[in-house]
């Protein structure tokens, strides 16, 4: 096999270990007709318009969409009017009423009275407003929290060729209870109906004769309700009530890029080390600081891939030269 043809395996044996796939380094095994084991040589697609140096490793890897994170206002109950009732003033008084008519009467024959029933309003007929509540209905209102995405992944193909598959992650959705004004708070009128007091008077019944007698007319004070303010009934504005929820979004689409990457023969212990220390600087867990590339290793270093829109799959040039990792040429 060929030093370039080598170099290239050894950059898809990277891609397979970075994305935790299984891979066979040099050759894949297939059943023979007569039921024997032969050894078949893997296709590794070759970059186009792209100048290999001997000596130089080369590897497959993808970009994913960049996370978007914002947070959104989620009306939880409508905004609605309520009515504040003022009752109506009353004032106490006195009102003068007729008890009994003046009139003239004679000596000799006096005069002669009957006793009549009258009604006096006491307190005139008045409207007071009362407050019907407002009604609510609680809903269940879905909420998209999570944006339905495209991911790539590394799958099997016929041959045993290195193929990457696109899968759809669907949206993620949660739902949430609001309280939706089904009918907003209201007044009605009650009519309050007037006060009347029975009194009793005396009139004449026949006029005295001969002797004018002059008889002056009787007052009494009476006590009445006068309205000094009538109710009244003022609407106000309840601003409605919102819930702060994070939404999660992706931006760009998924793709595949080729990228030079670190040879095996030039992954040393002090490179590792280097690497270990600058993902840890920059606030990714990469485990003990020990040169060994272990899967804490990885995974940090594909978190930081992702999110600086690097090529996820191997230890690539690209990154070193973003964690400001010294690397030979």
């Amino acid at each position: 096999m060929s030093t370039k043809k080598k170099q290239l395996l050894l950059g898809s044996v990277l891609t397979a270990l970075a994305l935790h796939l299984p891979y066979s380094i040099a050759q894949t095994a297939v059943d023979a007709p007569n039921g024997s084991v032969m050894e078949q040589p893997i296709s590794v697609p070759s970059p186009t318009d792209l100048e290999v140096n001997p000596g130089e490793c080369w590897v497959y890897g993808q970009i994913k969409p960049r996370e978007v994170e914002k947070t959104v206002a989620v009306t939880v109950k409508d905004s609605h009017t309520t009515i504040e009732v003022t009752p109506a003033e009353i004032k106490r008084g006195y009102k003068q009423v007729v008890t009994r008519e003046g009139t003239v009467t004679y000596r000799l024959q006096p005069a002669t009275y009957k006793r009549v029933a009258e009604q006096v309003l006491v307190r005139p007929e008045t409207t007071r407003f009362v407050k019907v509540p407002a009604v609510y209905e609680e809903r269940q209102k879905r909420v998209v929290v999570e944006e339905a995405r495209t991911v790539i992944e590394q799958c099997n193909s016929i041959g045993g060729a290195a193929a990457f598959c696109a899968k759809e992650i669907p949206a993620k959705e949660q739902w949430v209870k609001v309280q939706v004004l089904v009918q907003p708070e209201q007044s009605k009128v009650e009519v309050v109906p007037a006060k009347y007091e029975t009194v009793t008077k005396w009139v004449v019944d026949q006029p005295a004769r001969v002797v004018e007698v002059s008889l002056a007319p009787k007052l009494e004070e009476v006590p009445v309700d006068e309205v000094v303010k009538p109710a009244s009934a003022n609407p106000r504005q309840v601003p409605a009530q919102t819930r702060q929820m994070q939404l999660k979004s992706y931006s760009g689409k998924p793709k595949m890029v080729m990228r030079r990457a670190v040879c095996n023969g030039d992954l040393n212990s002090s490179l590792i080390s280097s690497l270990q220390q600058r993902l840890a600087d920059v606030g990714y867990n990469p485990g003990p600081v020990d040169g060994m590339l272990g899967e804490k290793t990885i995974k940090a270093l594909q978190s930081f891939q992702g999110d600086n829109e690097l090529a996820i799959g191997a230890i690539t040039f690209e990154s070193l030269d973003s964690l400001g990792v010294r690397h030979g040429n």
